[in-house]
């Protein structure tokens, strides 16, 4: 069986509401003009009856009814009765509505061969005179034929609404659901050709439709983003491992084939075990990063003094230090903030350790930190060869490494160390800047907001 679609559902679903309240404003119209047109029968029976007693009287002891007596007029039939009963002037339909008892003021109903009529008495009192009454009768179906033009009119106008009112949300639907369409077809598009980089084109919109469609780009640009990523990660880290294991190949092979001697067998193995040791130092950043990155390992906040701890890392980093570089440090005391112990030595670690890498001979390092307008400032500064300013976007990539600034610098880490400060100060939802001048040195800025 055929599926059905969610335009003809909703548009079903709204014939039949229209069905269902045109059938409730139908019978709402006819209680309603029922009533009003009998209130108005009534009201023009008693009239009638109420102009006609003027139009009777008494002149040297007879009775006279003028000549503008209205005997009948739209179906209300006027009769005048001596005080007896015995009938002066008029008719009416049948001999029964005659003979029936007066009331004196009384509206009633009387039914002759199931049919309705309505019965309206007045005595009109001409003492010393004899009294007569007046008496006005209508037929209640008149109410009937009254209504049959309003009712026909109605029986007409509601089908043809109800049929405008299902095609017009028809095409509402339609319309509306026709961004749900778009959306269907970019997903089975990407999932067919595998472009991420197509988006779902909506134009200008704020419903919640072009809501849903702006957060399926968001999630494309991401997934483009991850997938980007996950493919330079897989091709920096492949060109990674690959040196060192070539290396590892070639000095056994050197060693298997031309070593002569112990002292040739013993650098062979050096060799060997120094890019051990690189593929194991890699590999553990890997994981590391990963771990951060994935949210797999728990971060353990607490309230800490980050002011001891930054001064703790300081001293600890000055007494590895290289290239005869001074590290001094400025920090403001009794700062506190909630962070993992761990994860800020390390990202200030790296950041001390690339500042010794990319530094000068003799150079300087300055580390700070402090407090102002709200946030905690730590800081990172030397001045080493720096960085072009094309380049400083990039820095925080995973891997990257500025070929033309630093290629002569020995001890070139794998470009990990940045990209793992950039995580570690998101996590502590931080941010990262960066300034730098060539030849002259750079400055990273890590900011937090104060809790």
């Amino acid at each position: 069986m055929r599926k059905v679609t969610i335009k003809l559902k909703i548009t079903l679903w709204f014939t039949t509401f229209m069905i269902l309240l045109s059938a409730v404003v139908f019978a709402f119209i006819a209680l309603v003009s029922n009533s009003t047109t009998t209130h108005q029968t009534r009201g023009a029976l008693t009239r009638l009856i109420d102009e006609n007693i003027r139009e009777i009287d008494y002149d040297d002891g007879q009775l006279e009814i003028d000549d503008d007596f209205v005997s009948f007029q739209n179906g209300i039939y006027c009769l005048v009765f001596q005080e007896n009963g015995e009938k002066i002037s008029g008719y009416a339909p049948y001999d029964e509505l005659e003979s029936e008892p007066f009331e004196d003021g009384s509206i009633r109903s009387v039914i002759i061969d199931g049919e309705t009529y309505i019965i309206y008495d007045r005595m009109v009192s001409f003492k010393p005179h004899e009294d007569v009454w007046i008496r006005g009768v209508v037929p209640e179906r008149g109410n009937a034929i009254n209504l049959t033009a309003v009712y026909r009119a109605v029986l007409i106008a509601l089908p043809l609404l109800i049929i405008l009112a299902a095609f017009g949300g028809y095409l509402i639907a339609k319309r509306s659901l026709r961004p749900i369409q778009k959306i269907s077809e970019t997903a089975e598009d990407i999932g067919n050709s595998g472009d991420l980089s197509k988006r779902i084109e909506m134009g200008i919109g704020g419903d919640e439709l072009h809501q849903l469609a702006g957060a399926f780009n968001r999630m494309f640009d991401r997934l483009e983003t991850n997938f980007e990523a996950e493919r330079n990660f897989t091709s920096d880290a492949s060109h990674e491992l690959r040196t060192p294991v070539s290396t590892i190949l070639a000095h056994c092979e050197y060693a298997f084939e031309n070593a002569s001697g112990e002292q040739e067998l013993y650098e062979a193995i050096e060799a060997i075990q120094k890019q051990g040791y690189r593929m194991s130092h890699l590999i553990g950043s890997l994981l590391y990063f990963t771990r951060m990155e994935q949210r797999t390992d728990a971060v353990a906040f607490e309230s800490i003094d980050l002011s001891a701890l930054v001064l703790s890392v300081c001293r600890e980093q000055r007494e590895i230090s290289e290239k005869n570089i001074t590290l001094k440090e400025d920090i403001q005391p009794d700062i506190l903030m909630k962070a993992d112990v761990a994860l800020i030595s390390r990202m200030l670690e790296n950041l001390i350790r690339n500042a010794y890498r990319y530094g000068k001979e003799n150079g300087n390092i300055s580390v700070t930190l402090k407090e102002a307008d709200h946030r905690i400032i730590l800081s990172v500064s030397d001045d080493g060869i720096g960085i072009v300013p094309d380049e400083l976007p990039k820095i925080w990539n995973r891997f990257y490494r500025v070929d033309k600034s630093r290629s002569s610098v020995k001890g070139v880490g794998f470009g990990l160390g940045l990209a793992i400060v950039k995580q570690i100060a998101e996590l502590h939802n931080g941010s990262v800047e960066v300034e730098s001048e060539i030849n002259k040195g750079s400055t990273f800025i890590i900011k937090f907001a104060k809790s």
